[in-house]
């Protein structure tokens, strides 16, 4: 649940926050990749621009690849669970420095969660 709560933390981050700006004409002629907002409109969250290609590869796959062992029990939860922390691994090793960065707790929590196993411990004596 901690990876998930991340995931979705780190993906609702990256789908609000002002940080997508497309290569545009500026107003003073030539073009613009961000460098220089002078003038060229502010950067925009990705909602907002409808960028549905990222919004694809940074807000749903990472919570989808989070959410994986919440749907199953027993030994499914444990392949689902090793499934999600190798998937999500993945994606922070691809996204790098810049995406892969604000999805490092999430990944980590379910690393965490794939290699601790449930196990029912017995408290007290047994008769």
């Amino acid at each position: 649940m901690a990876a998930f709560g991340l995931a979705v933390a780190a993906s609702g981050w990256w789908l609000l926050a002002p940080i997508y700006q497309p290569e545009t004409t500026c107003s003073g002629g030539g073009s613009s990749t961000g460098a220089s907002w002078e003038t060229c409109e502010a950067p925009s969250s990705m909602a907002a621009a409808g960028a549905w290609g990222y919004i694809v590869w940074f807000v749903v796959i990472p919570v989808v690849l989070a959410g994986l062992p919440l749907v199953a029990r027993g030994r499914a939860w444990s392949v689902l669970s090793a499934v999600s922390a190798a998937g999500l691994v993945i994606v922070v090793l691809t996204g790098g420095i810049s995406f892969g960065l604000p999805l490092v707790p999430g990944a980590a929590c379910a690393v965490v969660g794939a290699v601790l196993r449930n196990r029912r411990h017995v408290v007290g004596p047994t008769v």
